[in-house]
């Protein structure tokens, strides 16, 4: 059994291993107190706001983050240097937005921004509530701390962010497309804070509200955050301006992978469902590698946006006679085939009458491996219309299960040398 050294001990051994560094600092920087109350020499602060933040390595980090400071600095000086970290976010003149991404974009990280952000932590501590904290500060000194969350990292939890938002959405939402945009420009492929914004359901909301720059120029997205930004932009978005960016995407990117192209189109097909179902079908013709992450996009959206019954239906035309949802040889239901019954379930789910789209797809040849799934959506439609009788998506699949409509018509070829 490993015995922890007691508090008190760990703080003593803590204290003499910085004695040397802590020496240093008292003498060096012993006229200047004043000047460092005042926030007068921010150079002077960077220093101790990586050690408050945990960013030196060779300072304990259970600590609590103003002791770290007083590791490295003596009580008098450690006074000083934490009275002027304290008023840094009161100060004028502060980096914009733009200004911030361009020298992130430059590899120009600023170093203010970890006083910065120190600052903005000992505000938030010392008030009652985030927004008591916020209501004492300018827009500029707001909009920095923003971005510095994202520009200059660290592993110390900025807990003020999500609140800031709260406070002052219109703030937040121009403060990161001027930051993103900036870094954009420059060519960035990656774009500090979206990630983190994409998480939460508010996050997306206010995203989608400034997707449209987003989705026009930036091109260092994965497939994944390609798949969020465009479902967003389907919901959020001005359908009016949002088509010709997406359609500009698939005429300049002709040659763009497959497996993102396809994402562009089908939010094409959705806008403009009648133009561009014949495309839909000439480009994903029998290719697995462009039908797949068509299923993996269909199901993000409809987390997102109610699509029609006619577009529905006719993503179901193209996917399910690739991806027939039965079980396999173990009598489980995979991730692919679950994914497209979910498919079938919405539009069950219909409020009207889904007989002509059901009676559409049965006229094609290639549905008919899927057609007691057909008649399993029929009935749930039916009960839904006459009886007002609503299933869960649970329910669907375990109706389907009980009638044995998932198990799979094998060839007397299949697994044979």
């Amino acid at each position: 059994m490993i015995k922890t050294e007691p508090l008190a001990i760990q703080f003593k051994n803590e204290r003499k291993l910085h004695a040397s560094t802590r020496d240093e600092n008292d003498q060096r920087l012993a006229g200047q107190h004043k000047v460092l109350g005042s926030a007068q020499a921010l150079e002077l602060l960077e220093p101790f706001a990586k050690a408050y933040l945990g960013l030196f390595i060779e300072i304990d980090s259970t600590f609590p983050p103003e002791q770290r400071v007083r590791f490295i600095a003596g009580d008098e000086l450690a006074d000083a240097v934490m009275q002027g970290l304290s008023r840094v976010i009161t100060l004028d003149n502060f980096p914009s937005a733009v200004e911030i991404g361009e020298k992130m974009a430059e590899g120009k990280r600023l170093e203010f921004g970890y006083v910065v952000l120190v600052s903005m932590d000992l505000l938030v501590n010392r008030s009652e509530t985030e927004q008591q904290a916020f209501s004492k500060l300018k827009p500029q000194a707001l909009s920095a701390a923003l971005c510095f969350s994202y520009a200059n990292s660290c592993d110390f939890r900025n807990t003020w962010v999500s609140k800031l938002i709260d406070y002052d959405r219109n703030l937040a939402m121009q403060t990161l497309q001027q930051f993103w945009v900036a870094q954009m420009d420059k060519g960035m492929r990656y774009l500090p804070g979206l990630a983190e914004q994409l998480k939460t359901k508010q996050g997306q909301q206010m995203v989608g509200e400034i997707v449209l720059p987003i989705l026009s120029g930036w091109t260092g997205y994965k497939k994944k955050t390609l798949n969020i930004l465009l479902a967003i932009a389907l919901r959020y978005a001005n359908s009016e301006k949002l088509l010709p960016i997406i359609e500009n995407i698939l005429t300049s990117n002709k040659t763009v992978n497959p497996r993102m192209y396809i994402l562009w189109l089908t939010s094409a097909f959705i806008l403009e469902p009648e133009y561009y179902w014949q495309q839909m079908v000439d480009y994903t013709y029998r290719s697995k590698e462009k039908l797949l992450p068509l299923l993996d996009f269909s199901i993000v959206l409809l987390d997102e946006i109610t699509l029609e019954a006619g577009t529905l239906t006719k993503i179901i035309r193209l996917i399910s006679p690739k991806f027939p949802p039965h079980i396999d040889d173990f009598g489980e239901l995979a991730a692919n085939p679950q994914k497209t019954l979910r498919l079938f379930y919405e539009l069950a789910n219909r409020e009207q009458s889904i007989s002509n789209e059901l009676q559409w797809l049965r006229c094609a040849r290639v549905m008919k491996i899927v057609s007691p799934i057909l008649d399993e959506t029929e009935t749930l439609n039916r009960k839904k219309q006459q009886q007002k009788i609503i299933v869960d998506f649970n329910g669907f699949l375990s109706n389907l299960l009980k009638n044995g409509n998932l198990k799979e018509r094998r060839s007397r070829f299949k697994n044979k040398l």
